[in-house]
């Protein structure tokens, strides 16, 4: 009977939280996200809904914790949702189209405690003829993590940093002289922490 009961309990639990989840729409129109910044709560669901042409939303910076997504936005794909599960800030972009990028924070539900901490990157890039990408890491944890350059499609083309980062700030650069001009990703993973930025090789 008890049991029965528990999971009576977890049903209704689990069918209201679900009804008090809020659908936050964002509309991809020609170039750009709309709205481009805005709060939801935890729980709540952020619905990507295509408009025209070819896009993607792809998150570049999440909570330690969250999921991350990459999802297509186009005539076989229309709409895309992401349910959000940890308080903190979330940014993402198209790949496709530079300057197409959004940003969201999600708060706590009332009465729920969670520690929120994650890593955020800095980075300086120099267009000399000696050009260098300078990545300053801050808020690590010492533990081992992956620093790598993706290209605007995805494509991994630098491993520049793997093993223990020893401080909580920590420098690390890499010669692009050599590398196309263009649009591409510096990825920061530490265990669950992922950060993701965007630089511009001139």
């Amino acid at each position: 009977m008890k049991k029965n009961l528990l999971a009576l309990f977890v049903c209704i639990l689990s069918v209201s939280l679900q009804m008090s989840a809020t659908i936050h729409i964002v509309n991809q129109t020609g170039y750009t996200f709309s709205p481009a910044d805005f709060t939801v709560l935890v729980g709540d669901i952020v619905r990507f809904e295509w408009n025209d042409g070819g896009h993607n939303t792809v998150s570049t910076d999440v909570p330690a914790g969250a999921a991350t997504w990459n999802s297509p936005l186009n005539s076989s794909n229309q709409s895309y949702d992401y349910v959000v599960t940890i308080p903190g800030n979330y940014a993402y972009v198209c790949t496709f189209h530079a300057g197409q990028d959004g940003v969201f924070t999600a708060e706590a539900l009332p009465n729920s405690v969670q520690n929120v901490t994650r890593a955020a990157i800095e980075m300086n890039i120099h267009t000399s003829a000696n050009g260098n990408l300078t990545v300053r890491v801050l808020n690590a944890s010492g533990d081992k993590a992956t620093v790598t350059m993706l290209d605007i499609t995805g494509r991994e083309v630098a491993t520049l940093h793997q093993g223990v980062i020893a401080s909580d700030d920590f420098t690390i650069r890499q010669d692009v002289s050599v590398f196309q001009r263009g649009i591409y990703f510096v990825r920061f993973q530490e265990g669950t922490r992922v950060s993701t930025r965007k630089v511009l090789v001139q």
